[in-house]
């Protein structure tokens, strides 16, 4: 759910170095999705053999280095293959640009490289949270042992003795490092700071297929995440300084609802679950309420027969037909609208056929609510496009059990990654130099700390 595009670009060149020299240095553009903008900065190199990273500095100030590089001629070929992400270029006359497609999850997108000089300015961001710090920090390891890989993360505890509540951290959808790093935020690093300087023992952990974690994020669904949460969940309830009993899940977006399912399931080990932002409605409602509040953010309405169609694409795409013949059937389903049929159209409809998406789409978190016997802290922002607040925490109040402990609230100037915000936009996000509201992470850790 939160929908931003994470970047970590790649590579595939190799060949004549003599053409090839003009793809040396810095190239810099900006990736376009809706009212989204997105720079980048690709740094190439050369010394015997093709080498350089990508930054994607609104969203992470990491220089990720691409895993293949391929040159022939006047192309360019780069691309992440765990991630799903590639680029195909083409240089210019001038050898000044690079006229390209950037493709990821089956959506394809236009950008245009140039030569740059220097490295684009990040936004500036209020909550930095730098060493040294006031607790300790231990990065760790730890298996999945029913898919068979390892993860890779972050604990961080208070430095004196004792035993102390504890609290797993899982991030929302698309590819996420520990830090939850998106559009220059680290809500996750921000979140685990607060919390460990208010005596809580925090894990946070790259998302499979991610940073230093092992896995394929490109074909794992929701309920492959939820394995990894409880790998985790598994993981903190072993280590030195967590009190056993007071152990728990804090989940934001698609994580909120992991929490939730691993409550309905009654896990052990787990003593209560946070949500931020999780979905507590069927999950074609859900995106049909994204898709219409998405729409009234610039000023859109949905018709009747928008609202009818889109219904039909998910009913498509969540039925047990093979991907290439609900592909077939969706596709046909919008042969009205312009530009569907094309191949960019056609490229993005895959989307809808992905593993992710197709699980996701049958998910309906009301049994598991209603099977909940843990303390609850969920939150909601007001001004949350992705995950509406009212009809969510509505659904949540009257499927959960009541418990004088749980803690419902919706935040009423917060947006979806619980920022203070003007709109609630997509756009906005990385506009915003806060990374998470001080009034969301204190109500989070006095409350936990009455587990």
């Amino acid at each position: 759910m939160n929908c931003k595009i994470y970047l970590f670009l790649i590579a595939c060149l190799c060949c004549h170095i003599s053409s090839a020299q003009s793809f040396l240095g810095a190239w810099q553009g900006e990736l376009s999705i809706g009212s989204t903008r997105l720079p980048l900065l690709f740094e190439i190199r050369y010394d015997g053999q093709w080498s350089g990273t990508m930054q994607s500095p609104k969203q992470n100030p990491t220089r990720f280095p691409f895993s293949r590089i391929e040159v022939q001629g006047d192309s360019l070929f780069l691309a992440i293959r765990k991630l799903g992400v590639s680029y195909a270029g083409r240089l210019s006359e001038e050898r000044t640009e690079i006229d390209g497609t950037f493709t990821q999850g089956g959506v394809q997108v236009a950008l245009q490289l140039a030569r740059s000089d220097s490295a684009i300015r990040a936004p500036r961001r209020t909550q930095r949270v730098l060493p040294p710090y006031d607790y300790d920090t231990l990065d760790v390891t730890f298996p999945n042992t029913i898919d068979g890989h390892q993860l890779a993360g972050t604990i961080t505890r208070p430095k004196r003795a004792g035993t102390f509540p504890a609290v797993v951290l899982v991030s929302g959808s698309g590819p996420h490092d520990r830090n939850e790093s998106m559009m220059g935020h680290e809500p996750f690093k921000v979140l685990a700071d607060y919390l460990t300087g208010k005596d809580i023992v925090v894990l946070r952990y790259d998302d499979r297929g991610i940073g230093e974690s092992a896995g394929d994020f490109a074909k794992a669904t929701t309920g492959d995440f939820g394995g990894d949460a409880l790998a985790a969940l598994d993981f903190l309830a072993n280590q030195p300084k967590v009190d056993a009993g007071r152990i728990g899940v804090l989940g934001h977006s698609e994580g909120g609802l992991i929490a939730t399912i691993l409550a309905g399931q009654q896990v052990e080990n787990l003593s209560f679950i946070i949500s931020l932002a999780g979905p507590t409605i069927p999950m074609d409602s859900l995106l049909l309420l994204q898709n219409e509040a998405i729409m009234a953010s610039v000023g859109q309405q949905m018709t009747a027969s928008d609202r009818a169609m889109i219904k039909r694409n998910y009913r498509l795409a969540a039925s047990e037909l093979p991907a290439k013949e609900a592909f077939n059937k969706i596709l046909q389903n919008m042969k009205d609208i312009q530009g569907s049929q094309d191949f960019d159209g056609a490229d993005q409809i895959g989307a809808l056929v992905t593993p992710w998406f197709r699980h996701f789409l049958r998910i309906d978190p009301e049994p598991f609510i209603a099977q909940i016997t843990v303390p609850v802290f969920a939150a909601y922002g007001g001004k949350d496009i992705q995950v509406p607040a009212r009809p969510n925490q509505e659904a949540l109040m009257r499927h959960l059990r009541a418990d004088s402990r749980h803690h419902i609230k919706t935040y009423p100037s917060l947006n979806h990654l619980f920022q203070h915000a003007q709109t609630g936009t997509v756009s906005e996000y990385e506009s915003l130099e806060e990374t998470l509201s001080a009034e969301l992470m204190d109500d989070l850790a006095e409350w936990i700390k009455l587990r």
